[in-house]
């Protein structure tokens, strides 16, 4: 992967980071009858192109680039700063492919599978992926790129590009569905979808998740039968915690620009009503914790200045509301904090 594309997955993780731990920590209660919405979402069926990856992964994902990126949030996160320059390499990869994701990219859906029963040997989870991407690419350009250090099979009538992955005895396939579609994968086979093979039959509770979010401009639904176990931090493994994390059975996140916001949602969906009410005490407890953890002047000494006045203000709007088994937390993040957030940081003492 480029280093700018890196940092793409950097700033997607942050985001992704920043809202998991609020809906984990950073959370205030509302009335039962109460519910928060990211924006007007209509339930409907998942986005067309979700039905040609395969309906089994862990985390299923889209994300609708092309309008977040005529955004006036957009508009307004870049007007708060210079963007880094682009490195060499990547500058190098856009003049030999024309493509420049930050202009090119218009919509993604994928396919993340997380296996951690046979983790690396650095003791990280196997993480397999397939991504579905719309936008312009130059195949003459990005084919003859490849050939310089790949190979062409072919899959059917499917011209299928594998070149040498970051991950060592690993490749990295991709192949061209149409004039404005390609397909990628890492550390899975493309077969499902070159073949046009896959299953469009999502299972009942990864169907209905995504039902719930499809009118949000990018969202990420991952079910999951062992949270602890996946979060993997020692002190979750046993107690009541456990027992409430353990009654998870998936999870949403979901955003949508509104205005100069960035409105961001989290769902938990857990297996009874009485589940979702112990996590949302619990979830209220560690937030008033957090708060008073940030309160402590040794905590600040630890953070990047202006940091926590960033937190801060993400615990003040911070919303939480339950339906049923559902329990929501939703953010209204505006640009300047997303901003202070991505920027790179070292921590007081480090070297």
């Amino acid at each position: 992967m480029s280093p700018a594309g890196k940092r793409a997955l950097i700033a997607a993780s942050i985001l992704i980071v920043v809202v998991a731990g609020i809906a984990m920590y950073l959370v205030r209660s509302h009335p039962p009858a109460t519910r928060v919405t990211i924006v007007p979402v209509t339930p409907g069926p998942p986005p067309d192109v979700l039905s040609l990856l395969p309906p089994d992964a862990t985390i299923i994902a889209y994300g609708d680039v092309a309008t977040l990126r005529s955004s006036p949030f957009a508009a307004d996160l870049d007007a708060l700063g210079p963007a880094p320059a682009q490195e060499k390499d990547y500058r190098d990869f856009v003049r030999d492919t024309g493509f420049d994701y930050s202009r090119d990219l218009d919509r993604f859906a994928a396919d993340v599978w997380v296996d951690t029963n046979h983790p690396l040997p650095d003791g990280s989870p196997r993480i397999s992926l397939i991504v579905i991407a719309d936008g312009r690419f130059d195949r003459a350009k990005i084919s003859a790129y490849s050939l310089r250090t790949g190979k062409i099979t072919k899959h059917g009538d499917t011209d299928v590009y594998e070149v040498p992955s970051g991950t060592p005895g690993e490749t990295f396939s991709f192949a061209f569905l149409a004039p404005g579609r390609m397909v990628l994968a890492q550390s899975v086979s493309l077969d499902p979808v070159v073949s046009r093979s896959s299953s469009t039959s999502l299972d009942a509770g990864t169907r209905d998740r995504i039902s719930r979010v499809t009118g949000a401009t990018f969202f990420a639904v991952a079910k999951t039968d062992d949270l602890p176990k996946a979060i993997a931090i020692p002190g979750l493994q046993i107690g009541q915690m456990n027992r409430i994390l353990k009654s998870i059975r998936g999870l949403t996140l979901a955003g949508h620009p509104d205005g100069n916001k960035l409105v961001v949602a989290a769902e938990a969906d857990c297996d009874s009503t009485s589940n979702a009410l112990q996590l949302s005490a619990l979830l209220d407890t560690l937030r008033w914790l957090g708060r008073a953890a940030l309160a402590d002047p040794k905590t600040k000494a630890q953070m990047r200045p202006g940091d926590a006045a960033a937190l801060d203000r993400i615990l003040k709007v911070a919303a939480v509301s339950r339906d049923s088994h559902w329990v929501r937390v939703r953010v209204d993040l505006p640009p300047d904090i997303l901003k202070s957030g991505a920027a790179p940081s070292r921590a007081v003492g480090s070297q």
